[in-house]
């Protein structure tokens, strides 16, 4: 090998030597954590602009006005709504922000010229235009103050959380307390239902409530024990109901809740 042949091998060995060198510095760069960096989430400042966000979305300034303040990722919500239902909403909007740890609630329900009577009044109203309220359903309803408390059966879980939701909604309702009870699922109650609905039904005695769109009478089984509600417009059908109900179906139990409506 000539001397100048000699002298640009070693060139190119060093040449590529530095290229590969270079070619580390990203990969290390990568490998090696960076000093002092840490990920770091939103500010209180941008949690709060992101509450606020959430809380216009939802439609919550359109029943009241809701504010928000945040420290350390808690978040603390005041102010007035016109409903349970709109505190709620405002209290899952601000846990649904990204960065935010928890929640204060301290909203207000605005009562003001909301009497007792005029709760129940909605509420009734609410149960009868309910599209899956039926004759095998209850529902009782009272108040305490603003709060409004919900009793009786359904034949299912999503109907007590429907009415529950609904109820929330009313103006002045500052809680709901949802105790309706979910029947179990059975065949064998389903037939008694069936049964019991058909037989008083198909009594000429009330074939003009069976073609109401609410009918009065109301039919709860419950593992095989009957219960019958509402209202009929005499005390001689309240007794022909519970004759009817006696011996349409094998049952276990019958209690007549049946009221004379006056």
């Amino acid at each position: 090998m000539m001397k100048g042949e000699l002298c640009n091998s070693k060139l190119f060995q060093k040449f590529f030597s530095i290229v590969g060198s270079l070619a580390l510095i990203p990969l290390l760069v990568l490998l090696v954590p960076a000093v002092g960096r840490a990920d770091v989430g939103p500010s209180n400042a941008e949690i709060m602009a992101g509450v606020q966000g959430r809380l216009y979305n939802a439609g919550i300034f359109k029943h009241g006005q809701v504010n928000a303040q945040v420290t350390n990722g808690v978040v603390t919500l005041t102010g007035t709504v016109d409903s349970y239902g709109q505190e709620m909403r405002a209290v899952r909007a601000a846990r649904h922000q990204h960065g935010v740890i928890g929640v204060i609630d301290k909203i207000q329900v605005n009562t003001t010229g909301v009497s007792q009577q005029q709760i129940l009044k909605k509420a009734r109203y609410e149960v009868l235009t309910y599209p899956f309220y039926t004759i095998f359903d209850h529902i009782t309803l009272r108040t305490q103050g603003s709060r409004l408390i919900l009793g009786g059966q359904v034949t299912q879980p999503f109907k007590k959380s429907d009415l529950g939701n609904i109820m929330a909604d009313i103006k002045g309702v500052s809680y709901v307390q949802n105790n309706i009870q979910v029947l179990p699922t059975s065949l064998f109650d389903d037939n008694i239902r069936e049964e019991i609905a058909e037989r008083i039904y198909g009594d000429p005695l009330f074939v003009n409530y069976g073609n109401q769109a609410n009918p009065p009478i109301h039919i709860v089984v419950d593992n095989g024990n009957v219960t019958l509600y509402g209202a009929v417009g005499s005390k001689l059908e309240r007794q022909k109901a519970a004759i009817d109900a006696r011996f349409a179906a094998v049952y276990f139990g019958l209690t007549n809740n049946l009221r004379v409506a006056s």
